[in-house]
């Protein structure tokens, strides 16, 4: 943690345009003896609005980040930062000069060319970034003290014993059990068909689902390389010349599967294939002997220059799959098997021919597309027309109703998508550069309203909906009156093919069955009960055979119980630290100056 803290002062080099800031402006704030400077403000202010657009993948302004908070989530860190900064000075804890020498000669921004710490890179970097060498030391052992007081005082609480052990049980506890699926075909009677009044009342009730959403109705005009494509003329001299000058790209070199057994040391290697060679042991069993698994040897196909060239020699020096070895390796001597062979190929002429082709004609679709496309674009900024675009530059016209999250059509391309959510009725057509090298310009003829589409036309939808709805009401209704039946004695194999479903997690996942199943299996409190579930055209019954404990010799469960128990330790230390820094705070005078603030802020970009 320690250099996860220090690496967040060094990533604030980043100087983020603020180097010149504070001229005039030398505070934003005092906590008890300390203060919070302007650079320092604006500096983290910059780095906290980089990564809030980096994580919704969003370029907003910094009036727009300013408005949900991010200024107020600097200033409360920088704030409960100087009030550690305080205490620890009230405390008397400091970092000595050699720890503090030590860390910062261990960052890699302050290295030079031969590797080591370079002190005019040192210099150099910190006063490309706003600094001086004194505020960055000041700042840095800052950094490392608040760390020592927050291990003193979170430290490493043992985790409750009872609340492992609980977590535990609930994670690592396994049942199995019996399980009926039904379908339509399993009812006792099928599903009616409807009447027209239960297809008008499931129309009017389901309103919503037969709703033709609100939608621009757009004219457009594109060009893009699929439609130019076919035009462009090629002959085979030119493709000829185009796969003799990047032949070596249709050529793939010979592979082998290979799985490499590795030994600590020459003698461990030659007793293993003296093993192999007099047939007392299989490759298999050398690799069980190391306490390694198939997954553990295997390397895949390689290419030779994939291997040592001693390795690669003896691998690729085979005629058929075999063992070669022991032979040097990267990681010591080694045995090698060779499960496979897949020779060299190369694609001739006439079986890339075709592909060739369909790629240059793109390209040069592309090309051409891109000599035209500022004279598309000044003839639009001149007033022209859609239509006129079609006639003079053989652009294609086309017309879409469009919506909200529509990816349909022109609609794929997301630029397009972006003009088409943006524009309003009224606003002159621009150029829009489509991702695949294509052009295209829309207009906004009218706004279709939301309306309920007419029943006529939406009559088998409507039937559809109604009969899906009856059936998974019938489909439940009967796997109730089955599991009625077996908790008053009846034997659940008698109403169709149990599947007998082995030990699993309440974490784990069962193919083609409702999602809601295995939870309610998992509420069941005793072997015996049953629970029901429903999800489209099938229900489930299902009976509860065992409740298996979690076995805390199981390696998976001790593994599970280190981190519980990890994560228990952590989530205590953070909560301690926490309370004592809120204590810390509300313990030390604290003066933020507003004017300052809104200065720092109006410098963000």
């Amino acid at each position: 943690m320690a250099w996860v803290m220090l690496g967040a002062v060094v990533f604030g080099l980043g100087g983020y345009g603020v180097t010149n800031f504070g001229g005039q402006i030398g505070a934003v704030g005092t906590v008890g003896d300390q203060t919070i400077s302007a650079r320092a403000y604006a500096r983290a202010l910059q780095r906290e609005l980089d990564t809030y657009r980096k994580q919704i993948g969003k370029d907003l302004t910094p009036q727009q980040a300013l408005q949900l908070g991010i200024d107020s989530q600097v200033q409360q860190q920088l704030v409960t930062e100087a009030a550690l900064d305080n205490e620890d000075d009230r405390l008397g804890i400091s970092v000595g000069n050699t720890a503090l020498r030590e860390a910062i000669q261990r960052i890699n921004a302050f290295q030079g060319p031969g590797g080591g710490f370079d002190k005019t890179a040192y210099s150099y970097v910190l006063s490309q970034n706003g600094y001086t060498v004194a505020d960055f030391e000041t700042q840095t052992r800052q950094q490392m003290t608040r760390t020592i007081l927050q291990q003193a005082i979170g430290g490493m609480v043992p985790a409750p014993k009872a609340y492992v052990d609980t977590i535990v049980a609930y994670l690592a506890e396994e049942r199995s059990f019996d399980m009926l699926k039904i379908t339509a075909a399993d009812l006792p009677n099928p599903v009616p068909a409807p009447t027209d009044a239960e297809l008008q009342a499931y129309y009017k009730a389901h309103a919503a689902d037969f709703t033709q959403p609100e939608a621009k109705v757009l004219t457009y005009v594109a060009l893009t390389p699929d439609m130019l494509a076919a035009t462009v003329k090629l002959d085979d001299a030119t493709l000829k010349a185009l796969y003799d000058k990047n032949k070596a790209t249709y050529s793939k070199p010979e592979t082998r599967k290979v799985d490499r057994l590795a030994f600590p040391s020459e003698a461990e290697a030659q007793a293993a294939k003296a093993a192999l060679d007099a047939g007392t042991k299989t490759f298999d069993q050398l690799v069980a002997d190391r306490g390694l698994t198939a997954a553990n040897v295997a390397m895949g196909s390689v290419t030779q220059d994939r291997l040592s060239t001693t390795a690669g020699a003896a691998v690729f020096g085979l005629k058929a799959p075999g063992v070669v070895g022991p032979v040097a390796s990267a990681v010591g001597p080694a045995i090698f098997r060779v499960d496979a062979i897949t020779p060299a190929s190369t694609e001739t002429f006439d079986e890339v021919k075709s592909k060739l082709g369909a790629d240059l004609r793109t390209q040069k679709a592309v090309a051409e597309i891109g000599t035209r496309a500022q004279a598309i674009s000044d003839k639009l900024a001149a007033g022209a027309t859609l239509q006129d675009l079609v006639k003079e530059e053989g652009m294609q016209l086309g017309h879409m109703d469009f919506t909200a999250g529509d990816t349909t059509g022109m609609a794929a391309y997301p630029a397009f998508r972006d003009a088409a959510a943006k524009v309003k009725q009224g606003d002159y057509p621009t150029l829009i550069q489509l991702k695949d090298g294509g052009v295209a310009a829309l207009q906004m003829d009218s706004l279709r309203k939301a309306e309920v589409i007419p029943f006529d036309k939406v009559a088998d939808k409507v039937k559809a909906g109604w009969t899906a709805e009856a059936t998974t009401k019938a489909l439940k209704a009967r796997a109730e009156e089955i599991a009625a039946k077996v908790k008053g004695g009846a034997d659940l194999a008698s109403f169709g093919t149990v599947e007998k479903h082995p030990a699993i997690l309440r974490s784990g996942f069962i193919e083609g069955v409702a999602k809601t199943l295995l939870p309610a299996i998992f509420k069941l409190q005793k072997p015996g009960e049953l629970t029901t579930a429903e999800e489209g055209d099938a229900a489930w019954v299902a009976k509860l055979d065992k409740i298996v404990p979690a076995d805390p010799k199981n390696p998976d469960v001790v593994k599970l119980r280190g981190e519980v128990e990890k994560s228990a330790q952590q989530g205590i230390a953070t909560d301690g630290f926490d309370m004592f820094a809120t204590a810390v705070i509300s313990g030390t005078p604290v003066k933020l100056d507003k004017t300052a603030i809104a200065a720092a802020n109006s410098q963000a970009h």
